[in-house]
This record gives C-alpha cells, sequence and structure tokens, in this order.
C-alpha cells in the first residue's frame, strides 16, 4: 500500500463516487496529507450547481476535463464496478478501482491473511445489530422460505446508499447464492476482521456460511483496535433501534430478530 500512497501522491485525483466508499476514500486521502491532490468528487447524472462533500466540489464526470496526470479513482462498490468502468473507459485509461484496496489503505496491511476463523467466534460481535438477520432473510426468500427478505434487505442497504445501488446489491448476492449452492464455498472470497475478530468486511458472505452451517471461514485480520462503527460509521450497524427510525416497523424488526437469532443459537450462542 505504500507503492500506492506514493502513486497517489504524484496525481491529480479524480473521486468517482460520492457514496459510503468515497467518503471512507476521501478520509483515507486526508489521514495521509493528500487532500490538495483531489481535484473534485464525481458522479454520472445529475449534479446540483455548488454540490460539495466533505467540503469538496462535487462535478457530473461527463463535464470533467481529463488533464495531464489526472487519476480516475473509482470509489465504488463492486456491484457497481462494471457500470462505471465502462463509463470512464470512454474519457480515459488512468483509473484505478479503490474498493479492493480501501481497508489495506485505512488499516494498514493485514497482519495474517488466509487465516482459518471459527464462525462461532465471529457471530459474538452481531448481537448490538441486525447485518446478519438482514441477509439471512434475503438468502431465505430466495429459497422460498419467507416474502419479505428482499424488501427488508433493499430497505437496509438505503440506510446507506441509494434504493438502485441497493437493489444491484441484492442481484449480486443472489448471485454469488447461486454459485455457492453450485461450486461450494470459495475460500478465496475472504472477509476481513479486526485483531478482536469483529468483521468489518464480508458479511455476505458469513451470512451464507452461517445459512449452510459451516463452523469455519478463512478471512484476513488487520491491525487495528478500531469497531466496526469507529470504522464505517453508525448506518451500516443496522441496530434496532436505526433501522425503526427509518421506517422498519416494530413487526420488521422482530421478523429480523428472529431468523437471526434462530441461526446464531444452532452454533450455541444465546
Amino acid at each position: 500500500m505504500e507503492n500506492m500512497i506514493e502513486v497517489l501522491k504524484k496525481k491529480r485525483i479524480v473521486i468517482y463516487g460520492t457514496g459510503h466508499v468515497g467518503h471512507k476514500f476521501y478520509k483515507v486521502l486526508k489521514q495521509n496529507g493528500l487532500e490538495k491532490q483531489i481535484v473534485c468528487f464525481a458522479r454520472t447524472g445529475d449534479v446540483q450547481a455548488g454540490e460539495t462533500l466533505d467540503g469538496t466540489e462535487v462535478h457530473c464526470f461527463e463535464e470533467i476535463p481529463v488533464g495531464e496526470n489526472m487519476l480516475v479513482c473509482l470509489a465504488v462498490h463492486e456491484s457497481l464496478r462494471d457500470e462505471i468502468e465502462e463509463i470512464v473507459r470512454q474519457k480515459t485509461k488512468e483509473y484505478v478501482w479503490i474498493y479492493p484496496h480501501l481497508y489495506d489503505l485505512m488499516l494498514g496491511m493485514p497482519k495474517e491473511k488466509g487465516v482459518e476463523l471459527a464462525v462461532e467466534t465471529l457471530l459474538r460481535g452481531f448481537r448490538k445489530d441486525l447485518r446478519l438477520g438482514v441477509r439471512l432473510a434475503a438468502i431465505e426468500q430466495q429459497d422460498g422460505i419467507n416474502d419479505f427478505g428482499f424488501d427488508c434487505y433493499i430497505r437496509a442497504q438505503m440506510l446507506h446508499c441509494s434504493e438502485a445501488t441497493a437493489a444491484k446489491r441484492l442481484k449480486q448476492f443472489m448471485e454469488m447464492i447461486e454459485r455457492w449452492k453450485q461450486s461450494g464455498y470459495d475460500r478465496s472470497g475472504r472477509i476481513a476482521v479486526t485483531r478482536r475478530l469483529e468483521v468489518i468486511d464480508g458479511n455476505h458472505r458469513l451470512a451464507m456460511a452461517v445459512y449452510t452451517g459451516q463452523r469455519s471461514i478463512y478471512g484476513d485480520i488487520y491491525p487495528t483496535e478500531l469497531s466496526f462503527q469507529d470504522i464505517h460509521g453508525y448506518e451500516p450497524m443496522q441496530t434496532r433501534e436505526l433501522l425503526s427510525e427509518h421506517g422498519f416497523t416494530s413487526e420488521d424488526v422482530q421478523k429480523l430478530e428472529r431468523i437471526q437469532k434462530r441461526y446464531v443459537n444452532a452454533y450455541g450462542i444465546e
């Protein structure tokens, strides 16, 4: 990641993406003293006159003149990568998809890679939020067990992304589920955890592992004491209180709690 930082130091940076990933990448650049390298944020479509994010101007990408020594950093979730990459490629070949490098940039390189982790241990970090229940509900609807999982998933994702992006994430999740059913668990799809074994990325893969009753999953351990909330903020935690604040009824929350509790209890956790 030192090489990545050195590359960024020499470039004028356009951050393509004004969502959760774009905001985190902006914080990484600030932490490394690179805010002066940032030209602007960019996205496709309508941008309001004078719009800013974190004090930096936002522009429609199609209207940005891509000049010399400029690097477009695709700060988007993998569900949007192909679409955005096609748009950017029409203007420049000087771009990089940031998402796969984001945690290395934020937290430093993992102290251990490809470690076998006990699912039971990881589940103890989900007592205060329903990230897992939301994903398990979606898996169950995919298998015809309930009729509300997709709706809950999209609404929960919309706490930190648009409805269109949430729908694309759901589609990608369903494709992952079907690949898993056909080919089994792919060990190369590792999750990311803190040294306290709190899951910071890979919740979808963990949910599928729990759904299928796996006892272990492979992951990378990052050398950080930061909590999930410190890294991601409040919205992605999907606590009972947060979901209620954003339109989930008591019945909705109870359904998710029951699903999550049922699977967690199967691992001997009360």
